[in-house]
């Protein structure tokens, strides 16, 4: 495409497009062949995508531009700049007196010259002259109709008059009146015309790439009638409809409507157009099955070319298919997902996983170094390459949008050794000692020693090998213990099932894997240690009821039972302070990074009534019973149901705790961030230390590369900073998951809610929602947790909730594991339990059908077994 700073030495050639002599700023004539999609401004919207389709191989008709520099002139010529400024200023609404001042006024000469000389090249035989604004075939604004179109023009006075008319349909009431609604500087808006060899069409129609009425990207939708297309365009004839479907060996026809052809629009041979009466073709489709699969395949074609939906304008003559125009579909819904069961799974776990949208710092720091150390050599084992993290989420200019929906796991040649490497694996590595592996313990030692560095003291070049220090250690804090022992309790856990299943014992299999230890349990007593200490002693119980969460640590500095327990809360804090408040954005402080926090969860445990002592575990019930069975009683078969059994339940807990163990990069992570983003401030490059997470990592060591940063690097960063700031502040009412990927069936029956079911058991109480971790010491004891998402942190009012209610997650989510330890029910995925239940209101959860109930709906009578908090 020839750059704009050419365009004052370039004149038109059509058939070389060599340069001629010199038009002044801008050429007033270029042909097609010469634009691309970045001469808006030049060609207008029509007259950009066009010349774009020609260079890119599309079989649209030759033709050429009279530029917006020959609008200029034209008005500039005429004074009709006065005349636009006073009309809209005086009557805004009108624009009849601007018209009849164009209709009126004279082509300057030079402008005609150029125009009759590329009418010459063309052949002088008929033409289709089009406007072309530029406010116009945007994606946010079709403009489509807003001006006038010239079809079968013949002779150059015919071509001038209608160059002209196009001019003037700038201004008409209509035009002027849907750009005030679009909000465009009305003055601003210039129009270039389009001019291109007549296409005496035998069909013509419209083509969607996408359905633009249910928004699914994998259909085409196709109006056609016979004649020209303008009597679709005009509104004046039934089309024949068609979808089509893209199927993988081709496109197959789904909808067949054909139309009544009232109309049809031809071609006069003395110019201009006539309508003949209603059609004898009706009833008989207009293009055969072939020429719709052709036509298909060509929109897809110039889909892929644009980037985007697209609505094509098209015409069949002597048996060639022309494209005539191509303009982005605007107003299309979004396409309506239909996910594998796969993708709602994973969908609805990123969904609890990814509360808040990554910035492009997290998404190529933290989020891709946990992806690559717990996803990746899980998957490897079994022989599959798991989709990268960018195939999972869709980004436009660094800024994450939403998750894509891609999960397909594509076996490699290494699943041929899968069952060999499983079995060498399970047989060298118990999961029994997984936590005295020897790389774990080192790895943890080598991630308390990286938080203890003094981050002022690093150079830039320092903090970023800090940083490349810390992502390297997930894989031996996460992902190679899970390597090395997931094999033989995944074996141990199905090997399991099997055995049960043989007296008829299958449905105890969650039993006997709940009430596995974990750090987050022991996490959770410590917390509950800490709360019982406040309750024990007045002092401090006084100053916990009477401070809230984010003054209470002056209140307790001040006295020496307050000092004491600081103490206490530092020590667990320094213990389990790394975990994360929200996993998917580093950004995000952690406990010890926000002790407040952990300060509102004890206020909450203290200000209510420990749990009950628990009894027996239903796990240690479960084996009992079935170790009484005849057959374990032999002592061979007793001891490997028993191994069995104790590596099967390594599984859970390799899971809870790898993840704790991967999160104690987080505070050091988060902080050498944080002082290369303070240290850009420095240099005039960010305005807030916060503002480093809008970088990608490859930025941020360009930028911190050269210290101090070069004046135009600088300014560069600032400039997309600014974009990512604004395209980020666009879709903060846009989550990251759409809920339709995992949205379940509307409730049955009577049911309020329903989601999915992660822990079972049925239980009764009062709602509580919880938004956030500020939100955490309104929860009291006996009331359903209703929250939008939970993670460890969230975990320790469980020991307080008589329920769970989650809008995201699944089966698998960390909250749902954690209700099975604690034995509560826990419904999953609901989409909108946090809008749709209510502070106070009695409900029902019932944990084993993933469902939500009113107390006072009639479903609840006495054939319900309920369990009151």
């Amino acid at each position: 495409m020839v750059q704009q700073s050419d365009r004052s030495t370039r004149a038109f050639d059509l058939n070389h497009g060599a340069p001629q002599s010199i038009d002044g700023p801008q050429p007033l004539v270029l042909p097609l062949h010469e634009l691309g999609r970045g001469d808006l401004a030049v060609a207008g919207g029509k007259g950009a995508h066009l010349g774009e389709l020609i260079r890119a191989g599309f079989p649209v008709p030759a033709g050429f531009v009279v530029t917006t520099a020959a609008y200029d002139r034209f008005v500039t010529r005429n004074g009709l700049g006065a005349t636009i400024t006073r009309v809209l200023r005086e009557e805004p609404g009108s624009g009849a007196a601007i018209r009849g001042g164009f209709e009126g006024a004279p082509i300057p000469e030079e402008v005609e010259r150029k125009i009759l000389a590329a009418y010459l090249q063309l052949g002088q035989g008929a033409v289709a002259v089009r406007s072309s604004a530029t406010a116009e075939d945007l994606p946010e604004a079709a403009f489509a109709g807003q001006q006038d179109t010239f079809l079968n023009v013949i002779g150059e006075e015919a071509l001038l008059d209608a160059v002209r008319g196009c001019w003037a349909s700038l201004w008409t009431d209509r035009a002027i009146a849907y750009r005030q609604r679009q909000g465009l500087n009305r003055q601003t808006v210039k129009l270039a015309v389009v001019v291109q060899c007549m296409v005496v069409a035998e069909a013509a129609g419209v083509m969607f790439t996408a359905n633009p009425v249910t928004g699914a990207r994998d259909e085409v939708g196709i109006d056609a009638c016979p004649g020209l297309g303008e009597a679709i365009v005009a509104g004046l004839v039934t089309p024949d409809h068609f979808v089509l479907r893209k199927r993988r060996w081709g496109w197959s026809i789904a909808e067949r409507h054909l139309g009544r052809h009232e109309v049809i629009i031809r071609a006069r041979s003395g110019g201009g157009t006539t309508r003949v009466g209603r059609s004898t073709t009706a009833g008989v489709p207009v293009l055969s099955d072939r020429s719709l699969r052709e036509l298909a395949g060509q929109g897809a074609a110039i889909e892929r070319h644009f980037g985007c939906p697209q609505d094509v304008e098209w015409a069949w003559a002597g048996r060639k298919l022309f494209i005539v125009q191509a303009r982005p579909i605007t107003a299309l819904p979004e396409a309506p997902p239909h996910p594998s069961r796969p993708v709602k799974m994973l969908a609805a776990m990123f969904a609890e996983m990814f509360p808040v949208r990554p910035y492009p710092l997290d998404q190529t720091t933290w989020v891709h170094a946990i992806s690559d150390a717990a996803v990746v050599p899980i998957f490897s084992l079994i022989g599959l390459a798991a989709p990268s993290i960018e195939q999972m989420f869709v980004e436009q200019d660094g800024v994450v949008v939403r998750f894509s929906g891609r999960v397909a796991f594509r076996p490699t040649p290494a699943i041929l050794l899968a069952p060999a490497r499983l079995l060498w694996l399970a047989r060298r590595y118990d999961p029994v000692h997984w936590r005295a592996d020897p790389l774990l313990t080192e790895a943890r030692a080598r991630a308390r020693a990286l938080e203890a560095r003094d981050l002022q003291e690093l150079s830039c070049e320092g903090l970023l090998a800090t940083v490349r220090e810390a992502l390297a250690l997930t894989l031996p804090l996460a992902g190679e213990p899970r390597r090395r022992y997931y094999p033989r309790a995944l074996l141990a856990a199905g090997l399991l099932r099997v055995v049960l299943a043989l007296p008829g014992r299958g449905d105890r299999f969650g039993t006997f894997l709940s009430g596995v230890e974990s750090t987050t349990l022991e996490a959770n007593r410590a917390l509950e240690a800490l709360a019982t200490r406040i309750r024990s002693d007045p002092t401090l119980a006084d100053a916990v009821a009477r401070h809230e969460a984010a003054d209470l640590r002056g209140a307790l500095e001040a006295q020496p039972s307050g000092r004491a327990f600081l103490a206490e809360l530092q020590a667990f804090l320094d213990r389990y302070g790394h975990r994360e408040i929200v996993l998917s954005t580093v950004l995000r402080p952690t406990w010890k990074d926000a002790p407040e926090v952990v300060l509102g969860i004890v206020k909450g445990l203290a200000t209510t009534q420990p749990p009950p002592a628990a009894g027996r575990p239903a796990w240690e019930v479960a084996r009992d019973e079935i170790l009484a069975h005849p057959v374990l009683r032999l002592r061979p078969l007793r001891a490997a149901f028993l191994g069995l059994l104790t590596a099967a339940r390594c599984l859970g807990q390799i899971r809870e705790d790898t993840h704790f163990y991967a999160t104690l990069i987080l505070p050091i992570l988060r902080r050498a961030l944080l002082e290369l983003g303070q240290r850009l401030v420095t240099v005039g490059v960010l305005d807030a230390p916060e503002d480093v997470f809008h970088l990608k990592r490859d930025e941020l060591e360009r930028v911190v590369g050269t210290w101090p940063p070069p004046p135009q690097l600088a300014a560069e960063m600032r400039s997309l900073l600014q974009r990512r700031k604004e395209g980020r502040a666009a879709l903060e009412a846009t989550p990251l998951v759409d809920p339709q990927l995992y949205r379940q069936l509307e409730p049955v029956g009577d049911a309020l809610l329903r989601g999915t079911a992660g822990s079972p058991g049925v239980a009764v109480g009062p709602v509580r929602v919880i938004r956030d971790v500020s939100e955490f010491s309104r929860l009291r004891s006996g009331e359903v947790l209703v929250a939008p998402y939970t993670n460890p942190a969230w975990t320790p009012l469980f020991q307080r909730a008589v329920a769970v209610v989650v809008d995201s997650g699944a089966a698998g989510s960390h909250a749902a594991i954690v209700a099975r330890e604690y034995g509560i029910p826990a419904v999953m995925g609901t989409i909108d339990g946090t809008r749709r239940l209510l502070d106070g209101q009695q409900v029902r959860v019932d944990g084993d059908r993933g469902l939500v109930f009113s107390t006072t709906s009639p479903s609840t009578g006495p054939d319900v077994q309920e369990q009151p908090g």
